[in-house]
């Protein structure tokens, strides 16, 4: 009996030892996101150079200069507030790229998990996009610097991204938060649309939501 209450109340104090370090190490890595990033409406977009599933190369910069409006969504295979945006049911994210396909939108996934996470695992992701029916690039940033440069939190986080350079928008994908519907207001596909009537969008920033982004 004593040897199981020494066991208790070591496995107690082993938690309490390790309690402050795990919170200290996921506010570091919070913080280093926050620092990372300061964008604001308006700023110019960080640029960047990725790979896709396939090894080609996609740069912010060629795509805007030729004119296109960039969504750069970050993505995770293995996040449920991504997974309820492409299941049969809902389909959120293909549709909205394919309704804007023909006025000069270009849909970007970047998915930023460390290298040794499991959802940025490149024959998951392909396998992934295939089941899902995804037809536009999925990038890999598994340094996580592309990510950290526009302070991206979640999965999915969004942005647009003008045709200027600029951002346009930074947010929610929609007003529901939970993992269990999309909800009845889309952000982006209402911004887009904005865009394309040569209106000012109405609402350029809402708070994401989702799982957070694996960095290292």
């Amino acid at each position: 009996m004593k040897s199981l209450k020494k066991a208790a109340f070591g496995a107690v104090c082993a938690t309490l030892i390790a309690a402050p370090a795990f919170m200290m190490g996921a506010g570091n890595a919070t913080e280093s996101v926050e620092a990372a990033a300061k964008l604001s409406i308006g700023d110019k977009a960080p640029d960047f150079t990725l790979v896709d599933l396939n090894g080609e190369e996609h740069t912010l910069s060629d795509y805007t200069a030729a004119g296109n409006t960039v969504v750069l969504e970050w993505f995770s295979p293995s996040c449920p507030f991504v997974i309820k945006h492409y299941r049969e049911d809902t389909g959120t994210m293909n549709k909205i790229a394919a309704d804007h396909a023909e006025n000069n939108v270009v849909w970007l996934r970047i998915n930023s998990g460390h290298t040794k996470h499991s959802s940025a695992d490149k024959a998951l992701n392909i396998k992934t996009a295939s089941e899902w029916n995804i037809e536009t690039p999925i990038l890999m940033d598994g340094s996580g610097e592309v990510g950290k440069s526009y302070g991206a939190k979640r999965t999915p986080d969004m942005y647009i991204i003008g045709a200027d350079g600029t951002l346009l928008y930074h947010g929610a994908i929609d007003n529901r938060s939970d993992a269990a519907a999309p909800g009845k207001v889309n952000y982006v596909a209402n911004a887009l649309e904005e865009i394309n009537a040569g209106k000012k969008i109405s609402k350029p920033e809402t708070k994401p939501y989702g799982c957070s982004v694996k960095y290292d």
